[in-house]
């Protein structure tokens, strides 16, 4: 199964179907571009995306669109350092882009640059005219809590759910903090919500059976291992669950 992480985090933050007043028929073909590798990224045909967007990037090369989504298509390739690339090329063409900065972030975090990691995702989530700063916000609490501050991490997952109290990721991430201090009721209640809000989200049921082991629930968390196990056997929760499942559970 896909893990909904990548699908959250690093979000298609783009606009490319937007027309401008305007419009030339070389802005069409290059929106047209733009959207059949959008496109093709939700597909994950990376290597079409790439063919498509460079296409777009031949008929214009000062649109920061254009570098936002091959540096998406990268990153869905796992190569991380071109992936930066291209997010600083889009901000070097405009330096307020706040999806590039976010998805900047998210490079750095995936590669534990916590400190940048933090200054991108300030900015970000400092733009009130962004539309995801529940993602910026949740994503500056990733990195709090990776540095080991947790209150810093519990106001930004709170600043993030004011905005979107449905997001299921910062219900999973608040659960975990909640794991780190010991709290496995209030642990237990953010990965529920998680869990209702996606029914297949595979890590937050099997955070949900860790809290219940945590309070010695342990039938409950039998239940939470078994269905991570039959939505995502091969996966690494999947697999950790297969683990309990076979010690703990008839």
């Amino acid at each position: 199964m896909k893990s909904i992480i990548s699908t959250l985090v690093i979000l298609l933050l783009i606009s490319c179907t937007a027309k401008s007043p305007v419009e030339t028929k070389q802005d069409k073909r290059v929106t047209d571009q733009k959207s059949l590798a959008v496109a093709s990224i939700y597909r994950r045909n990376f290597p079409q995306a790439l063919e498509d967007i460079e296409a777009a990037e031949k008929l214009d090369r000062k649109d920061p669109e254009i570098p936002l989504i091959k540096g998406l298509i990268f990153f869905g390739l796992k190569d991380y350092s071109e992936a930066e690339r291209y997010f600083k090329r889009s901000l070097k063409l405009k330096s307020d882009y706040s999806e590039a900065g976010y998805n900047l972030c998210v490079i750095y975090l995936k590669t534990d640059r916590l400190d940048q990691a933090i200054e991108q995702c300030s900015l970000a989530s400092s733009d009130i005219l962004y539309r995801s700063r529940d993602k910026a916000f949740t994503t500056l609490g990733v990195a709090y809590f990776k540095k080991g501050d947790l209150d810093r991490a519990k106001e930004y997952y709170e600043k993030a759910l004011e905005i979107n109290p449905a997001f299921v990721y910062t219900h999973n991430e608040l659960g975990k903090l909640y794991l780190a201090e010991g709290e496995y009721q209030l642990a237990a209640e953010e990965f529920k919500k998680a869990v209702f809000g996606y029914e297949l989200y595979d890590e937050a049921i099997y955070n949900l059976g860790i809290a219940y082991l945590k309070l010695g629930m342990t039938g409950e968390a039998c239940q939470s291992f078994k269905r991570v196990v039959e939505i995502s056997s091969s996966s690494e929760y999947g697999l950790d669950a297969s683990s309990y499942v076979s010690s703990l559970c008839n």
